[in-house]
């Protein structure tokens, strides 16, 4: 026992010592600017709006999240907690924000830590009298050269991920961009191109843009489409292969597959994807930490599905494959509104934390125009599974995600399949049932239910809790049949994310019970000395979330006054609460 005891503590300060040496620390700044400094160009309308989503999407992410937004009256109106610590978009707090993050990722360095920095603009693109393409700022700009010069390469980042939405403002559905000349769009997109990013092989850009150099913003969902799109895959919905990371292969294919179907706009939208040459496959998020999750289990009826808080303001969506499974982790609010085309749902924030469990009713929908109605008809109509993923990896070049993880099973799957994946806490209650060795020998199996209490550890990916398990034999052997139970304290250990494995190991001691019949005659031991081994694998089957691990008990049992050690192998399916 005692030996056991220091090969798991072992084992997890191994683990735990992995997680840390791995870990990778994440900020934004986030830019977002309604102004124009061209009387030709009016103020936009949700760039502000856009600031404030991009914000509390990768707060809700984990990042450390600054942003830079002067908001307009009605946004200032929505009281959002991101806002109280805004800042206006001007060149001298650009400055001043890179200064304290290059000072933050040094510090990092030192501690041995890799840093990443996600630079999110949202706002006018432009070009000056020279042709010099430039974004605006309150009182300045921001081209090309100081673009690099004095925002992405001062940051001492170990890698910088550009997403930019520059964009313009007209009418409901409005074109985003600079000036339609051929050269200005050339020049717009030369700035963000991986001609540009070629001299930076740790810098990645997404971007997005139509066949006449615009993108669009929807007052349907008070934000540029483009910028949507990408906040609903970076919260989950292009998690492809369900690592609970985004890498640029899955982002892009994720934005590629939700705008394929917009037909009835006047240029249709397209993605630009440039992942860093150093690593392509470096994650823009993940995982996340702890909070506000919406699963999609695979068998869901409903495959089109958006997420709104109470104030209308759209957070996320997402078009399922029917055999996809889909984790979306929201922002925080206290009440959502769960819509499917045809029907919808309020659920709390206390339910949702709960259980996730969506009861939709009948809704009415009432949204007017041809251009919103090719919006809410074409936009997230391509839902992106994996067959669509390996054909845009295919074209764009950009690295695949990898081959190890299970891809969530494709929509022409007949039966449901267990998928592996990490749980989103290491906390909960597990029911389950085992299987195992009949006690002292006997050719038979016992089976019966057990009850699992976890509660994660102050250390990474390490946990504690209570088990306890009752086993019979069903059929008795030479008349014989036995029962089992067993009360333990536990400890256990999840493999480090960077593992993308959700593998785990447990074990637990305490009191145990055996009892025996045989016809009118009883006897047994209620004061068995009972530890417990697991290893096995977390996952979901069908949108279930379950574990599945192999057992190994040793009791120590006195029967007629002889003291046995009695080893069983066994299986436990468990449910998870």
């Amino acid at each position: 026992m005692k030996k056991l005891g220091v090969l798991l503590g072992a084992a997890a300060l191994l683990l735990a010592r992995g997680a840390s040496a791995e870990a990778v620390v994440r900020r934004a700044l986030v830019i977002a600017h309604n102004g124009s400094d061209d009387p030709s160009l009016p103020s936009l309308r949700f760039a502000d709006d856009d600031g404030v989503l991009w914000a509390e999407t990768l707060q809700r992410l984990g990042v450390e999240t600054t942003l830079l937004v002067a908001p307009d009256e009605a946004t200032r109106a929505t009281a959002r907690p991101v806002l109280a610590g805004a800042r206006p978009p001007t060149p001298d707090e650009v400055k001043r924000e890179v200064a304290r993050l290059r000072a933050a990722n040094l510090v990092d360095h030192e501690l041995g830590r890799q840093t990443d920095v996600l630079l999110v603009y949202v706002g006018h693109g432009n070009t000056d009298e020279a042709g010099r393409a430039y974004f605006t700022l309150s009182g300045g700009r921001l081209d090309k050269a100081s673009l690099y010069a004095d925002v992405v390469d001062p940051l001492g980042a170990s890698y910088v991920h550009l997403i930019v939405d520059a964009c313009r403002a007209s009418g409901v559905v409005g074109s985003r961009g600079g000036q339609t000349d051929a050269a200005v769009l050339a020049e717009l997109r030369g700035m963000l191109a991986r001609e540009q990013l070629a001299t930076r092989p740790t810098v990645g850009a997404v971007f997005a843009e139509s066949e006449d150099g615009e993108t669009h913003e929807w007052s349907r969902i008070r934000a540029g489409v483009f910028s949507h799109v990408a906040r609903s895959g970076l919260l989950g919905a292009a998690d492809i292969n369900g690592d609970g990371k985004v890498e640029y292969s899955e982002l892009g294919a994720f934005v590629t597959a939700s705008l394929q179907g917009v037909k009835g706009l006047p240029a249709r939208l397209s993605l630009h994807a440039f992942a860093p040459t150093r690593e392509p496959r470096r994650p823009l998020v993940g995982p996340a930490p702890k909070g506000p999750s919406l699963p999609l289990p695979s068998g869901l009826e409903h495959s089109r599905i958006s997420v709104e808080d109470s104030d209308g303001r759209r957070l996320a969506d997402v078009r399922r494959s029917k055999e996809q499974y889909v984790l979306l982790r929201l922002p925080e609010r206290d009440v959502y509104w769960i819509r499917t085309p045809t029907q919808e749902a309020r659920i709390t924030l206390a339910k949702l934390s709960t259980n996730g469990i969506i009861d939709l009713g009948d809704r009415e929908l009432q949204e007017r125009g041809p251009a919103e109605e090719a919006l809410r008809k074409g936009l997230f109509a391509v839902p992106l599974d994996k067959d669509f993923y390996e054909r845009y990896v295919a074209v764009t070049g950009l690295a695949p995600v990898g081959v190890s993880q299970a891809f969530p099973p494709s929509a022409g799957g007949t039966f449901p399949r267990f998928m592996a994946q990490r749980p989103d806490t290491l906390a909960g209650w597990d029911l389950g049932w085992t299987g195992q060795q009949a006690p002292l020998g006997l050719s038979t199996l016992a089976t019966g239910p057990s009850v699992t209490w976890r509660r994660e550890a102050p250390l990474p990916s390490l946990y504690y809790g209570a088990r306890a398990a009752y086993g019979l034999t069903p059929l008795a052997t030479d008349d014989i049949r036995t029962h089992r139970g067993a009360l333990l304290g536990l400890l256990g250990a999840q493999a480090p994310e960077h593992l993308r494995v959700p593998l785990f190991l447990e074990a637990g001691a305490g009191w145990g019970f055996l009892g025996i019949t045989r016809g009118q005659v009883r006897m047994g031991d209620p004061t068995v000395l009972s530890t417990y081994t697991a290893a096995g694998v977390t996952g979901a089957l069908a949108g279930v979330r379950l574990r599945l691990a192999a057992t190994l008990t040793y009791d120590r049992v006195t029967l007629d006054q002889r003291n046995y050690w009695d080893r069983a192998f066994g299986f436990e399916l468990a449910l998870r609460r």
